[in-house]
């Protein structure tokens, strides 16, 4: 993830599960084997890595897409909402399954999915560790876009096309003002988004965008 943010040539990312699912969350066999006098060290440092991951995830400038083709379960479930869109197949499914262990959410959980759904529908989600379907996460507004298994590879890198060939600079300009949003007050976001508005009138990227409407054409931003 640092490499990315450091690559100019790297403009968007695509996080992807390698086999028949997005992330199945904690490995249960490392936790019953760990269980020693050393546990409480261990364990804690395991999730002290993986929010330095989420914290990687919503900070780099650059869009990043969860591309969910299975289960994401626990872990798995922060994992893809800490990401800044999400597009799902038709074998998705989500699930807090925290509570099956006698654990509470970790990676994240509370704070993205309160943000997108509201402390009562998080509750039932925690609480009762249910799964959703794809189509249930579409309706909830978890996903933007839920694909049929079989194009899905192809659908996710037409995602990942479109936001590499767009303006750069708005685009990270526009994930800190979102991010930031729900922290500010109304006057506070006014300010941050004047002077993002301005600082992105002087890039290269709307120059091209002003000749391309003017000319009726598709623009090719640089991302400068």
């Amino acid at each position: 993830m640092k490499i990315c943010q450091r690559d100019e040539t790297v403009r968007a990312l695509v996080i992807a599960g390698a086999g028949k699912a997005f992330c199945a969350g904690g490995d249960v066999k490392w936790m019953l084997s760990a269980r020693d006098e050393n546990w409480k060290s261990a364990f804690d440092s395991l999730v002290d890595n993986f929010n330095k991951v989420i914290l990687l995830i919503r900070d780099i400038e650059k869009p990043v897409i969860a591309a969910v083709n299975g289960f994401a379960s626990g872990a798995g479930f922060s994992l893809a909402m800490a990401c800044d869109i999400r597009i799902i197949s038709d074998k998705a499914k989500f699930n807090q399954a925290y509570v099956n262990l006698g654990l509470t959410p970790d990676g994240g959980s509370t704070y993205f999915l309160t943000l997108m759904l509201g402390a009562a529908r998080v509750m039932d989600l925690v609480f009762t560790g249910r799964v959703i379907d794809a189509k249930e996460a579409l309706s909830l507004g978890l996903a933007s876009e839920l694909i049929p298994a079989e194009s899905f590879a192809e659908r996710v890198e037409q995602w990942a096309r479109q936001f590499a060939g767009g303006p750069s600079i708005a685009f990270k300009q526009a994930k800190t003002l979102i991010n930031e949003a729900h922290r500010r007050t109304l006057e506070a976001q006014l300010d941050l988004e004047r002077e993002s508005i301005v600082g992105a009138s002087l890039s290269n990227d709307f120059e091209e965008g002003l000749k391309a409407f003017s000319q009726k054409r598709k623009p090719v931003f640089k991302g400068n």
